[in-house]
Parts: structure tokens; sequence; C-alpha cells
């Protein structure tokens, strides 16, 4: 499955760079700035009694100000989504950050970013039991702490104002949950598009 969707996204972006091959790549980066990427993330999360990995959704917003053509200050929040099995019943549960960041074009097209802020295990709102609240009060609990995110990516597609990218993210969170203090790690690999 892994490799199907590898290869899907693989020729996606070859069929995306030969399309566009033709026209005009000079990008202006200057004023605000909105991104969002969407992929998939691994997480490695860290609870006092175990550990647990998951594969599922990653999500990555960023908006912010460029404040010359390869520096931008930026407010980034990143999700990924993984599978709950403490307290209650088993629930999806979102491991994210929202961190002011920095991010740095090295050359036209490669770039870097790297943030310090709020950690957060959150549930996710989709799988939130509203008729259960009220029984179980960690339906709607929100956990906060540190964390960090740093990625890399690289611009496939320019023009003018906007570009597509594909980016890998690393985020980390430290928070205190109802088991006590748990930690993790979520790698992802993302799509996005962003304008300038």
């Amino acid at each position: 499955m892994k490799s199907i969707l590898i290869t899907a996204i693989l020729v996606f972006f070859v069929f995306i760079k030969s399309t566009f091959a033709q026209e005009d790549k000079t990008i202006q980066r200057k004023g605000l700035v909105f991104g969002t990427s969407y992929g998939i993330g691994y997480s490695v999360l860290n609870f006092p009694d175990k550990n647990q990995c998951d594969l599922g959704f990653a999500l990555d917003v960023k908006l912010g100000y460029m404040i010359k053509p390869n520096l931008a200050l930026l407010l980034t929040t990143n999700v990924s989504i993984y599978d709950y099995l403490g307290f209650g019943r088993d629930r999806k549960r979102d491991f994210g950050i929202l961190a002011p960041s920095v991010q740095y074009w090295v050359n036209d097209k490669f770039w870097v970013l790297g943030g310090v802020g709020l950690g957060g295990d959150n549930p996710v709102f989709w799988d939130i039991d509203f008729d259960n609240v009220d029984a179980d009060p960690l339906e709607t609990k929100y956990y906060n702490g540190l964390g960090f995110v740093t990625s890399v990516g690289y611009e496939i597609y320019q023009r003018k104002n906007m570009a597509l990218d594909l980016k890998s993210k690393i985020s980390y969170r430290n928070v205190e949950m109802q088991e006590g203090k748990t930690n993790g790690v979520s790698f992802a690999l993302l799509l996005g598009i962003n304008f300038y």
C-alpha cells in the first residue's frame, strides 16, 4: 500500500513538472505568505506505560510575512493524527505544534524552516462523541506543552506568486497527559501549495 501511494505521488509530480515546463518560472516572494500541505505522517509516541507508533494523515498550515525575498517570519501549525489507546474509548487524537517559525530559502527552490512553540495533544473533531462528553471528559480534553518543528522543502513548481512544494517535516512535542508525561516525534512527507 505504501509503495502504491509513493508511486502515485511521484507520477503526480512528474505530470505537474512536465505540464508546466514551458511557463515562466520567475517567482516573486513578497508580502503576506499563506501555505498549506497535506500528506502522511509517522508518529512515535512515548507514554509512561507504553510506546506507540502510528501511520496517519498529516496537515501543515503557515501564515506570515516575507521580510526579504529569501526569508519569512511565520506562524506554523502542523498536525499528525494517531490512534489513542489509553483511558476511555479508543479514539483519534492529533499530535500537533503551533509555533512562530522562520523559513529561509537557501536557493531559488530549496528551503529550510524551524520553529519553537506550543506542543499539543488534542481531540480530532470528527471523532468526538458529543453524546458522551459529560460521561467521558477525555472526549474534549486538550493537553499542551513544549513543541518544535523543523522541515526542509523543494519547490517543484513556481509561478509568479505561487509555488507547489514537496517537504519533509519533523515535529516534537512534550505534554503532561492523564497517563503522565508523554513525548513524541512525528515524521511527515507532504505536498504543499504556497502563495506569496
